[in-house]
């Protein structure tokens, strides 16, 4: 699997404990991606996913009161790969449920790891339909 990296990558992020969003954030930026956020809100965090040209996200699954499955599905809808960041659990039965879940606390590092490989392997299953042209 070729590694793509995150270099030059819009990637949103949603976490509202602030120490962990400017960890979070100053490894995603070390890894060369551009931070969108970090949100903190679930408000925030919609205004900021419906930005163009994300390409992956990084989301803390409770914010305050709120869960974060409305935005999971809408990144979900959008095609955008993301990461559940958290230190709850998540609700079963969502068409979301292959996301990679991450427990709280875990190393920033490890974190753009996994979102490297979400981005390498969406790139590598596009490659294919726009080599030959097919949709898929």
């Amino acid at each position: 699997m070729m590694n793509y990296g995150l270099s030059g990558l819009r990637v949103l992020l949603v976490e509202d404990e602030p120490l962990l969003a400017w960890e979070l954030e100053l490894a995603l930026a070390s890894a060369g991606a551009i931070v969108v956020g970090p949100a903190s809100t679930l408000q925030s965090a919609f205004a900021l996913a419906r930005e163009e040209g994300l390409a992956a996200a990084v989301i803390d699954y409770r914010l305050g009161q709120d869960e974060a499955a409305p935005l999971a599905a809408l990144l979900y809808e959008q095609g955008i790969p993301f990461i559940i960041h958290t230190g709850h659990g998540t609700t079963g039965n969502v068409p979301w449920v292959s996301a990679p879940v991450v427990r709280k606390p875990a190393n920033p590092d490890r974190i753009v790891q996994i979102l490297e490989a979400l981005v390498g392997r969406q790139a590598e299953q596009l490659q294919p339909a726009a080599i030959s042209g097919q949709s898929g």
